[in-house]
Formats: C-alpha cells, structure tokens, sequence
C-alpha cells in the first residue's frame, strides 16, 4: 500500500465496516488510499510494515475505495510495541487492552526494552521550579501542617543583603518564596557543615510548625532549640513539654518545663518481656561496644555487671524509694566491700545471690562478677566506675533522682522532650544522652497505643551519640513502630565513622537526604555520583598546517553530545556552600529527581514571626 507518511495517530472508539461491532482502534492518518477498519471476527489479512510513527511493527488492514481519496488507516493492534512480538493473529480488544498493560512496565525504560531497542543515554537533570511549585505533595501549609511534613525551605525567594559580620562575610536571607516540605514516613537525613545554618533553617522552623499531634524527643547540644522552641510547643501548640537540662543551658525561660529522667524508675514498671531487656539496653547506652576496641572484654565484663546491678536496685525491697541510677552508681563503690558476717565473700555478692528478679538475671551477673579475681575483678571494677562517673556531677544527680517524665506518652500522648547539654560536657554526657534516646525508642515499642502521627526524634550531632546499637540493628524497623529519625551530620565520614559497616544502610532507610555546606571531599563525591550523569555538548577545533591549506584542506570546531555527572564534586561543594549567595540547598529523593531549595531562617521567614524565642 502507498504511503506519503503520517500526519496524526491516537486510540479511538469505532465500529467494524462490516458488522458494526464496537472495537478500540489505533488510528494513524496516512496520505494515502482509502482504507477500512476490520474486527477481530470478520478481519480480512493484512501486511506488516515499519511504522514510521512508533518504530514498531503494526498490522494494517486495508481495502481500495473505488475512488482515491484522502483516508485514514485504522490499526487494531500493536505488534512487538517493545519489540517482544514480531508476528500474530489479530487479539480481541480485551486482549490488545491486555497486551497494552504488559508492555507498559517496560515502557518508560530508558534502555534494554527489548533486544532491538537503542535506547537513550543517561540524562539526569533537576526538578524545575514550578514543577516543585504545581507539585500538591509538596506544598506546605504554614499554618496547619496536619500531614506532618517536614518543611525543607522555600522556591522563588529574594536574597536580602544585611551588615558584614566582623570576618567580613555578608550576612544574606531569603525573603518570601513557596515553602516546601515532605511528608515520608521513612528517615531524614541532613548533611551540612558546621556553622552551615542547619538550626536556623531546618530544626527551629521544624520544631515550630510540627503538629501537636506530633511528638517529638529532641536531642539538644547547646540548649539552643529548647530556648527557641519549647515556649511555643507548650502554649501556642497546646503540647506537654518536658525539659531535661541537668546544666540549665537551656536558659530561664525553660525553668518551668524542667523534669527528670530516671531509667531505674522506667525498669521496675517494665513487664517479664522486657524487664530484662530494658536492662541491658541501659548498661549498653552507658557502657556501648566500641567495634574498634581491641579488647572488648573489660567493657562486656563491666555491662553484665551494671545490667545485674540496675535490675537489683529496680526490684530489691532495700531500695525502695531510692530506685535511681545514683543508687546504682553508690553500689558500683560498693562491689568489693567485704562483708561483716563472711570475711570470704562480700556485702553485695550476698544480696544479690538472694534476688531471684529477672528469672535468675539478677543472680546469674553476680556470680560472673565475684568469679573473677584478681587484676581481672579490679580492672572490670575500674571499668565500670569509669563509665559511670558522670553520675558524681551534682546537678546530673538532681536529674536523675527529680519526677521523672514517662517516654511511652511520645506515642501515647502528645509530648515534647528536650535533652539538652553544654557543647562541652558532650562527650562527659554521651552515655546519659544514647541512654534517654534508646529507652525512649524502646518505650515506643512497648506502648501499645497509639495516638497522632509518627514520632519524630531530632537527633543533633548524631556522632557524638558514639554507637546506637538498637538504632543501627533496628533503623529498618524503626519506622514501623511509629518512630521518624531526622539525623544530623557534618559529613558523612562521621556516619563511616561510627558506624563502618552499615552507614550506607542508614541512607537506604531515609526518605529524603537533604545538603548543603559540606566541604568535604567524601561527601561531595557520594553526592555527585548520587545524582548520576547529564548530557552535555562538547566542542573540539581542528588547526591546519600551512601544507593542508595549500590543499584546500578544512579547519574550524566540532561539537559532540557526552555524558558527564550532573555536578562534579568541586561544583556540588560550590553551589551548595555555606556562603552561596543564593543560600541553595540539595534535596534527594529515591526516585525523584533531585530539587534545589532554598534556606529559610526561622528569624527571617515572615511565616514564623511570634512563634519563637530569640537565643
């Protein structure tokens, strides 16, 4: 059959020429002899051809007019669309629809559709402006919020330019724009350097406009995010709030909202399924398994004992009234006191011989602990003292022994907890810290009922936690037990760092992986090659000697289409640095295409004007 080409082509609803049966068509409009449609019970044969359309093999069917005219070809049926078949008898419309629905797995495939197929190169680009902008999901609502999103920064701001600051560097800030935020179920990870601004344009203006329906356990180094935040969760959210400041960092004005934490406490409510695991999750938060110890059997030693000594104290009749951990740290100095009754054993091997808590757990670390001798006892008795020394502050005591708040209401109730320490006593207090983050984890999953949305667990200067070990066993599962992670890290050599063995699996299980201010050469390079290649245009120039151009020889440019990353490490390291004056952030996303975002200051934004307290 003659064809001059096509003009158009599309599905339509038509009726067979000859016996009216109702068929869904393919129609291409050829300049070309008129043509009639067939269905599948009354088709005559047809002839294959090279659709110049599609690419693809279409059966056409085809009858002359008795005069030529213009008309249309009406193909019922795609053959190898993707190159899987190449022949066969015509299908009936439910079969094509069929058929259709198979192929379009493969369809959006940039490459390997088929054995014939060519493909495209890769070709990543960013997410436009106004795509991020029209895109419903990710719109936020200022005011309400009551997805739970976490905001990320705004599209379409202004920069303003204020005074120097004494290094000389221009203070900038985005003025107006559309906010933009996510709302995923899984982990958020944020990556930006030190002094990047992370606070001031995401954590604040988070800890502002999260629901009250949305709890939230707050890791706080400075005291910084309770001094902005806490007065507004509490009176303008309507939310409990619980301040735990053992150093009064936090300021005057979180006086009020102070309370305790005592994990003793939390241990003698536990039920027979988790008394005992509850335990060692305290002994592991204060004394955690370094995988780089070259010697780690001081430090299990010194965990079997404190887990003994923390269900004794929880359960024994002696300590009622005092079931804290100082107790725990007062028996620790206790251990190798010889008793008055049997000079060959001792006061506390006596005690808690005869404590039958636990099902023997009580017990059972006893006669561990008073099997060894020698320099074995006295260095695990040094180990533990070691690790327990920041139980001798006086104000860590106050909190410790104070009305302490119950982490199971994060899940039950609507509650904020604030744990904050001087950037200086950090690594003093890292045990105390992973010890209220794990136990309140672990309240999560013992509590049964379930009240708003996912909790939501700021972790600020996620390395100086040291190693979480029912983070990184459970970070999958965590999710799941209505527990949202929001880390924070300079870089992702301390993740590498702490944890060398699954750091990459903490980025698998996050939603959204969100950059800016890094300058270091591991996160810039994971980074470009996350976002993977672009296609870009390249020019070459051809010289020609004197000989050639005697020669009528040519010379001038050649230009070339090749693959390159989306932005090398050096630019990712430009474009999104602590001082770009366009205050540009990364956002990624698994399967999505990569977004840049601006920062929005909680001081700066007008949306979040009154709903904060300067610091």
């Amino acid at each position: 059959m003659p064809s001059v080409g096509p003009t158009s082509a599309g599905w339509a609803i038509s009726n067979c020429r000859r016996c009216r049966t109702p068929i869904r068509v393919f129609t291409i409009l050829f300049d070309a002899p008129a043509a009639d449609a067939g269905c599948p019970d009354c088709l005559l044969v047809g002839e294959f051809r090279r659709s110049s359309v599609f690419g693809c093999r279409v059966r056409e069917t085809t009858s002359r007019s008795r005069s030529p005219r213009q008309a249309s070809v009406k193909v019922c049926y795609l053959i190898g669309l993707l190159g899987g078949v190449k022949t066969g008898q015509f299908e009936r419309t439910e079969d094509i629809d069929q058929f259709k629905a198979l192929n379009e797995i493969l369809g959006d495939l940039p490459r390997g559709r088929g054995p014939d197929d060519v493909g495209r190169p890769p070709n990543a680009h960013f997410e436009l402006p106004q795509n991020i902008v029209s895109t419903k999901s990710l719109r936020f609502d200022v005011e309400g919020n009551h997805e739970s999103k976490i905001f990320l920064g705004v599209v379409g701001g202004s920069i303003s330019i204020g005074d120097r600051l004494p290094d000389g560097r221009a203070t900038r800030w985005v003025v107006g724009g559309f906010p933009i935020g996510v709302a995923d179920d899984r982990h958020h990870l944020l990556v930006a350097g030190s002094r990047a601004g992370k606070g001031r344009s995401v954590l604040v203006p988070n800890l502002i406009m999260l629901p009250k329906e949305t709890s939230t356990l707050v890791i706080d180094p400075k005291g910084d995010l309770a001094k902005a935040t806490c007065r507004w969760r509490a009176e303008g959210l309507g939310q409990d709030v619980a301040v735990i400041d053992p150093f009064e960092c936090s300021g005057e004005g979180t006086r009020k909202y102070r309370v305790g934490f005592n994990p003793i406490e939390m241990l003698s409510r536990s039920d027979r399924f988790s008394f005992v695991p509850n335990a060692l999750l305290i002994a592991s938060s204060l004394i955690p398994d370094s995988q780089r110890s070259k010697d780690p059997h001081w430090n299990d030693c010194a965990r079997d004992i404190l887990s003994g000594l923390c269900a004794h104290v929880a359960t024994h009749a002696r300590y009622e009234g005092r079931r804290n951990l100082v107790t725990v740290w007062e028996l620790a100095f206790r251990l190798a006191e010889p008793s008055n009754d049997d000079p060959n054993s001792y006061t506390l091997e006596i005690e808690m011989m005869d404590n039958d808590a636990g099902g023997g757990t009580v017990r059972a670390s006893a006669r561990a602990f008073y099997d060894r001798t020698g320099q074995e006892f006295f260095g695990v008795l040094s180990n533990l003292r070691k690790h327990l020394s920041f139980i001798g502050i006086e104000c860590v005591q106050d909190v410790l022994t104070g009305p302490s708040v119950d982490p199971r209401r994060l899940k039950s109730g609507s509650l904020s907890i604030y744990s904050s320490i001087p950037a200086m006593r950090g690594e003093t207090m890292s045990g105390y810290q992973r010890m209220i983050v794990q136990l309140s984890i672990a309240a999560c999953e013992e509590e049964k009922q379930s009240v708003g949305n996912q909790t939501v667990f700021f972790l600020e200067e996620f390395a100086a936690l040291q190693r979480l070990e029912c983070i990184e066993v459970a970070i999958a599962q965590l999710a799941g037990l209505g527990v949202k992670l929001l880390i924070v890290v300079q870089d992702l050599n301390q993740l590498k760092d702490k944890y060398p063995g699954s750091w990459e699996t903490f980025i698998a299980n996050c939603g959204v992986m969100q950059v800016f201010g890094g300058n270091d050469q591991t996160t810039l390079s994971y980074v470009s090659k996350r976002m993977g290649d672009s296609l870009t245009a390249k020019s070459s120039s051809t010289a020609t000697t004197f000989s050639q151009v005697a020669n009528d020889a040519q010379s001038g440019k050649n230009w070339s289409i090749d693959s390159t990353p989306l932005m090398t490490p050096a630019e990712v390291g430009m474009f999104f640095a602590r001082d770009d004056a366009k205050l540009r952030q990364l956002i990624l996303r698994p399967g999505f295409h990569p977004m840049i975002l601006q920062q929005a200051f909680y001081d700066k934004a007008a949306f979040l004007q009154g709903r904060y307290d300067p610091f």
